[in-house]
């Protein structure tokens, strides 16, 4: 009952979007025959909720299908030719294997999730040494941004350095 396209179809077209298929979705609908219910769950719904419905049901729901999402491993991280695999802390540019230490990992990570956004060393910091980042120097990450470089050469064209702020990764 949506003006362009039925939830059906937009579900199904998130699903199959490497980028949204992660995205736990609830259709909240008056149609509310098994028919329905069951073309709504086939299409990649996680969950169906006819109309009339309990509100506290609703919120439950919601909080159930958030926290099994993220108990799921993280999603590979693909930015044109970079990829990032968080579960097995694999890095790749072009379908060649990086060797990275677990800061470098964790920089290039971070600059990858915020791909085309302008990072400060800061943000950087508090990301990737929560709690000691103040402890650490923000003129390390500038090494690390370094080896990384030097470890994946074809990054030196996609991380670019914002004189006096941080980092942008470039896809």
């Amino acid at each position: 009952m949506l003006p362009i396209l039925s939830g059906y179809d937009a579900c199904s077209l998130l699903k199959k979007d490497e980028k949204t298929k992660h995205i736990p979705i609830i259709f909240l609908s008056a149609k509310n025959s098994v028919p329905d219910i069951t073309h709504g769950l086939t299409s990649g719904a996680d969950d169906y909720i006819p109309k009339p419905f309990d509100y506290k049901e609703l919120v439950a729901r919601i909080k159930a299908r958030l926290r099994k999402s993220s108990d799921n491993v993280a999603q590979p991280i693909q930015v044109g030719d970079l990829r990032i695999d968080p579960a097995s802390r694999e890095v790749s540019f072009g379908g060649k294997k990086a060797q990275l230490t677990l800061t470098e990992f964790d920089i290039l990570r971070y600059l990858a999730v915020r791909a085309g956004s302008v990072v400060s060393r800061e943000e950087i910091l508090k990301e990737v040494w929560k709690d000691d980042s103040s402890k650490t120097n923000d003129r390390t990450i500038d090494v690390h941004i370094r080896a990384l470089r030097r470890k994946i050469p074809p990054l030196t064209k996609h991380i670019i350095s914002i004189y006096g702020v941080g980092y942008r990764y470039e896809k």
